[in-house]
């Protein structure tokens, strides 16, 4: 037999049996069915802490925050609604990467003030600044707390937001201080997925805080009480 034939015999077996597992694969096609992957779970973030969950998920709608207690309540434009603000108890609010305090130009009558220690470590933040807390301000006609205002990084190849990290001190409606950081800000990704690949808008605006609340209004405890419970905001 030459090449030729040789050639060709080697084609019409191929090509038979091409179609004799094509026909296979259409003859049982269910059990080829792809069988859809079960909802991600939300990333499992750990801290020697206790960690506060804020949903910040709407872009209409603010979450206020009573750090104390974790109880939420939601308004739509500060300004517009000034005198609820006066009338409900909530220390910080968020609204996807936006966040204000109950202060200044947000509402006069509040006292709370936030300030930025920058990316020390958590846990060998002791004794509470006495001065320097900073307070609500308008910028570029919008409302702003410039001791928090630059909690992220927004990373242009991949346009997802990182936590810095950076370790704030806050001094709360009723007079008590909490230190916390930003942990993450995605709902089933963690920081580490978002560094090298996109995360959708849907997926942002969860936020994790770890903190810490001083009892005698001078030193943040070391370590903390066990007592200490992790609070939902949604």
């Amino acid at each position: 037999m030459g090449n030729t034939a040789k050639i060709f015999a080697f084609l019409l077996g191929a090509t038979v049996l091409f179609h004799t597992v094509l026909n296979f694969m259409l003859g049982n096609i269910s059990d080829f069915e792809t069988v859809a992957l079960p909802p991600k779970k939300a990333p499992e973030i750990r801290s020697n802490y206790p960690l506060l969950k804020v949903d910040a998920t709407s872009k209409e709608e603010w979450t206020l925050i009573n750090l104390s207690t974790g109880e939420t309540h939601r308004v739509k434009e500060p300004e517009e609604e000034m005198g609820r603000l006066q009338e409900i108890s909530w220390d910080m609010g968020f609204q996807r990467t936006k966040v204000i305090t109950n202060s200044g130009v947000t509402n006069p009558k509040g006292t709370v003030g936030v300030i930025n220690l920058g990316q020390v470590p958590f846990s060998e933040v002791v004794k509470i600044p006495e001065t320097g807390y900073v307070q609500d301000a308008r910028s570029f006609g919008k409302l702003i707390n410039k001791g928090i205002a630059d909690w992220y990084n927004y990373r242009t190849r991949t346009h997802n937001i990182e936590s810095k990290k950076n370790v704030y001190i806050v001094r709360t409606a009723s007079g008590q201080y909490m230190k916390m950081r930003i942990l993450n800000y995605y709902c089933r990704n963690s920081e580490a997925d978002c560094r090298t690949a996109m995360c959708t808008r849907e997926e942002a605006a969860c936020l994790t805080i770890e903190y810490s609340v001083s009892k005698d209004g001078e030193n943040f405890p070391i370590p903390p009480p066990a007592e200490e419970a992790g609070l939902s905001a949604g």
